[in-house]
């Protein structure tokens, strides 16, 4: 039988990985394999074209409800980085103060709710959106809990790492998506078409507070900083800040351009280029996204283990060869499915970079150089 999505799992995209304490870890060992990975990300994004492989590992727990102890996060993570070392990769795994989605809309009232086992839920700050204020005010990190703890967990991770490990920023999402912790979507939907000022004003501040606390984040990370961030490859040779932009699948190519490009185009410009991805079938979007300015990678699932409804290969292939934006393409799959996703997207002419999940390292080893054989 074909592959297929497999609904019972937790998290499509999780290894299983045993968590370690950072006083038992072998951090010279972990900078030295991740100085490697740094120096061959670093050459992929020079070339005009090419492939680069990133073996994820993906401790599924720090997803869930784990991200609400900074310890035991960090705990999972290591045991990621040790498991990390049997690989062979193009990009090293780098921790993330991940704690959930809500981060920016909590600066403007959002709050968590918690269930048990799962990661937490946005609370909405307005039941609707005619209690929104007309001009959007954030409260300072230190009186935001959620801004509070990814700041502390940054400074924790800093601390029982020595600074040896790459670490990237917290998971912002795009002003699209966060703007769901603001108000509930479909309401904010309707504001697009009835008032589209306002609307755009709302995702305004949302992508100012995400260019405060970016910069926040930065300042405390200093080098040991890993971009472009959550979800994609990520290094300190890197660049870009990543957005999770879900949320594009909820409006029309036209809505896209209007209501989010701008946004997305000037957080490149803040960060140095911008990183796209939205879960699902989004091929219908990506001759929009590209034409972002600022925009370097895109992001999206390419096999059915990945996820349901995933992308059509020569529908991103043929949008983005030739222009320099890099394809970032989870894969979850065995060797021969990766394989065989791989050799639809490649051509030349496009810079890739194949996500890859493979458990076994015999066949990881042999799938990474198989794929690294395509471009020569």
């Amino acid at each position: 039988m074909p592959p297929t999505f497999d609904i019972t799992r937790k998290d499509a995209m999780a290894m299983p990985v045993r968590p370690i304490d950072p006083a038992a870890f072998d951090f010279a060992r972990y900078e030295a394999f991740a100085a490697e990975a740094d120096a061959r990300f670093h050459a992929f994004l020079q070339q005009q074209d090419g492939i680069a492989v990133w073996q994820r590992v993906r401790a599924g727990e720090v997803f869930r409800d784990a991200c609400r102890d900074m310890r035991e996060s960090l705990r999972w993570q290591i045991g990621a980085l040790q498991r990390t070392l049997d690989y062979r990769t193009d990009a090293p795994t780098y921790l993330e103060p991940w704690y959930g989605i809500g981060t920016t809309a909590a600066a403007f009232g959002a709050t968590y709710e918690w269930l048990p086992g799962q990661a937490p839920v946005v609370m909405p700050a307005y039941a609707s959106v005619a209690d929104i204020p007309n001009q959007l005010e954030p409260r300072p990190a230190e009186e935001v809990p959620i801004l509070r703890y990814t700041l502390e967990t940054i400074e924790y991770f800093l601390s029982a790492t020595q600074g040896r490990v790459p670490i990237s920023w917290c998971d912002l999402q795009a002003p699209i998506n966060a703007v769901g912790g603001i108000v509930e979507l479909g309401q904010f939907l309707e504001l697009c078409y009835d008032e589209p000022q306002r609307a755009q004003q709302i995702l305004g501040a949302l992508r100012d507070e995400i260019i405060r606390f970016t910069r926040r984040q930065s300042a405390l990370l200093g080098n040991t900083l890993a971009r472009p961030g959550h979800g994609f490859a990520s290094s300190r040779a890197g660049m870009g800040i990543a957005l999770s932009t879900d949320n594009l699948v909820m409006i029309s190519p036209a809505m896209l351009a209007e209501f989010c490009s701008t946004d997305c185009a000037q957080l490149g410009a803040a960060f140095g280029g911008v990183g796209i991805h939205s879960c699902g079938n989004w091929a219908r979007w990506i001759d929009t996204v590209k034409s972002i300015p600022n925009l370097c990678i895109v992001d999206g699932a390419f096999s059915p283990q990945t996820d349901p409804g995933f992308n059509d290969a020569a529908t991103f292939r043929d949008a983005l060869v030739g222009t320099g934006i890099i394809l970032h393409a989870r894969i979850v799959g065995d060797r021969a499915e990766v394989m065989s996703r791989v050799r639809q997207l490649w051509k030349p002419g496009l810079k890739l970079i194949v996500g890859t999940h493979i458990e076994d390292p015999a066949e990881q080893h042999a799938t990474y150089e198989e794929i690294h054989a395509l471009d020569g």
